[in-house]
């Protein structure tokens, strides 16, 4: 592509929902990513979509766990999310949990307790692209907060916040 930089411009301009994906390895380590290209695939079967790097161990983990979470990000997470995009100076791998209450699901990965959503998946598939993987998830679980709390979106590199929407439907 020619026009990198304008590509790059461009990508900045769409605004994306942030959530935290997780796992948990082998010998029980959890592990996780500020994610921002996650969302809805289908609703019957409920599946979501998301993109990990390759580089990252948790791509790894998440094939061969086969199971992973979507935690939904709310605006007070911005310390989660700065945790988990490796924004904390000196923070490395499981310590990021130490930001945020984390349990776990009855599938025994991590789950925010306060996340506004979580979604509980199977890996159904798995595209191998050249710097990222696709994971498609069957949905096996959701937790949805009772109360609508305004959501973390990331924009033009940087962390913002929207609200529910005011006024009559």
């Amino acid at each position: 592509m020619e026009r990198l930089d304008d590509y790059r411009l461009g990508m900045q301009r769409l605004a994306s929902g942030v959530s935290v994906v997780t796992a948990v390895g082998a010998d029980g380590t959890r592990y996780g990513l500020t994610a921002t290209a996650v969302c809805a695939l289908s609703w019957s079967p409920p599946s979501v979509v998301t993109c990990v790097n390759k580089k990252s161990r948790l791509a790894e983990v998440i094939q061969e766990a086969s199971t992973f979470a979507v935690n939904v990000l709310g605006t007070a997470h911005r310390h989660v999310a700065e945790a988990f995009a490796g924004q904390v100076s000196g923070l490395r791998g499981s310590a990021r949990f130490a930001y945020g209450k984390w349990s776990y699901s009855s599938d025994g990965v991590p789950v925010l307790e306060d996340a506004p959503a979580c979604f509980i998946c199977k890996v159904d598939d798995a595209i191998d692209r050249p710097t990222h993987l696709l994971l498609i998830g069957a949905v096996t679980d959701v937790r949805v907060a009772r109360a609508e709390t305004p959501l973390l979106v990331y924009f033009s590199h940087r962390f913002t916040g929207v609200g529910p929407a005011n006024g009559p439907e």
